[in-house]
């Protein structure tokens, strides 16, 4: 391992390489600084990330012109480049993420010639920890030639499969920036009727996926008033804080990523009881089939009245990816006991718009198709579509309708 600025790293990266940046909280903001600052240097390079949390700052200079950015799991920062369209600056790859670390690979479709990472500082055993932001970079970094470290004080050390030894650096820099940090967006009514009729779906000593957002957050946060609940999700946010003070147990807790703020950040890194796991493990669907009761709490964009939802496209634009939601939907499909839900509010926010429509719009993606639906949730009650035709699919759907829409599903059957 070498030690160097951040300038000096990304001067050690060749043109043309594939790099793969961090998502997530985990941003390297010095090392994007200094991308940023660098980036004329280069000509043909491909840059791949998933979601994140942060700004996307070394989307600011170059792109389109010294580098492409590839993505497979869009973001609302990104949703002015998507409306470009245009193919020199931006890429979507349709991908869900139990299939990732096959895709990212040194023998998969994208080969990954440097990764960057942020990290805590070197431990007494000679490894670093990616702290708060595991999920596929163990396998990214086993692939790569080069791996670029940032080095952050305020990167906590956490338990699980996230240590990394020195000797699989090749370049380190130094960062005592802050961590990016994520708030549970705030709550309307509708989301907190919502909240209270996906509880009442998740049954005492269920193992409990969960997905991003004000309903999912909320869900979390209440989970101490369920028996025996555990969690094996690939991203947990800070009300995880309020459910393990509240547990009247020991539950346990596998997570690919952690969202919050920096007490958040210190809490994770002094409970042992929080596992960081590889996607090979969050999102492995028959390991997930095999714990019983096995529950996955997801959202759409829209549900048409076959029970297709679409959770990736707001009419042409690109505003998410399909993500863990399917790995999570067939999961829950097979477990005994198991559940899956999909929990939307019944309208868009200003209420002009029903979210369950009597048909996907023409070329809109079919994110979890028909038959692997099984619960959706708005604040108007649940429908159980498992098992019902598509007669009883549609009347199950329009009775959890805002009423304001209803008689107009019912006229498009």
């Amino acid at each position: 391992m070498q030690r160097v600025t951040a300038s000096e790293a990304v001067a050690a990266i060749p043109d043309g390489a594939t790099v793969i940046f961090p998502g997530g909280c985990a941003e390297p903001r010095d090392f994007y600084a200094a991308f940023s600052a660098g980036v004329d240097r280069f000509r043909h390079l491909t840059v791949c990330a998933g979601f994140s949390f942060g700004r996307y700052a070394y989307l600011e200079r170059g792109l389109g012109t010294n580098f492409r950015f590839v993505t497979w799991q869009a973001s609302a920062r990104l949703r002015t480049l998507f409306a470009e369209n245009d193919r020199r600056k931006l890429g979507f790859v349709p991908l869900r993420l139990a299939d990732l670390t096959r895709v990212i690979h040194r023998d998969g479709q994208i080969k990954p010639d440097v990764v960057v990472i942020q990290t805590s500082l070197p431990t007494a055993q000679g490894e670093v920890s990616l702290g708060i932001s595991v999920g596929a970079f163990p396998d990214f970094i086993a692939s790569a030639k080069i791996v670029i470290a940032e080095m952050n004080p305020n990167m906590p050390v956490t338990a699980g499969a996230g240590r990394i030894p020195l000797s699989q650096i090749t370049f380190a820099t130094h960062s005592e920036t802050s961590l990016c940090t994520y708030h549970t967006p705030p709550a309307q009514a509708r989301d907190q009727r919502i909240v209270e009729h996906v509880l009442d779906l998740i049954p005492d000593n269920a193992w409990l996926q969960l997905g991003i957002g004000a309903v999912p957050d909320r869900v979390l946060g209440r989970l101490a008033d369920k028996r025996g609940i555990n969690l094996c999700s690939g991203l947990l946010t800070g009300a995880l804080q309020d459910f393990l003070s509240k547990a009247r147990h020991s539950p346990r807790i596998i997570v690919g990523e952690l969202a919050g703020d920096a007490d958040f950040y210190a809490f994770c890194g002094a409970t042992p009881r929080i596992e960081m796991a590889t996607t090979r493990v969050t999102h492995d669907v028959a390991s997930l089939a095999a714990l019983p009761r096995f529950v996955s709490v997801n959202s759409a964009v829209e549900i048409d009245l076959q029970g297709q939802s679409n959770g990736e496209t707001l009419g042409p634009l690109q505003i998410s990816g399909v993500g863990g939601s399917m790995d999570y939907v067939e999961a829950a499909t097979q477990s005994a006991g198991g559940v899956s839900i999909i929990a939307l509010p019944s309208t868009t926010e200003d209420g002009k718009h029903s979210k369950i429509v009597p048909k996907l719009a023409a070329g809109a993606p079919v994110t979890t198709p028909r038959f692997a639906v099984d619960c959706v949730v708005t604040e108007f009650g649940a429908a159980h579509l498992r098992g019902k035709d598509l007669f009883a699919r549609a009347d199950a759907l329009i009775a959890i309708a805002h009423p304001d829409f209803r008689d107009a599903l019912a006229n498009a059957l």
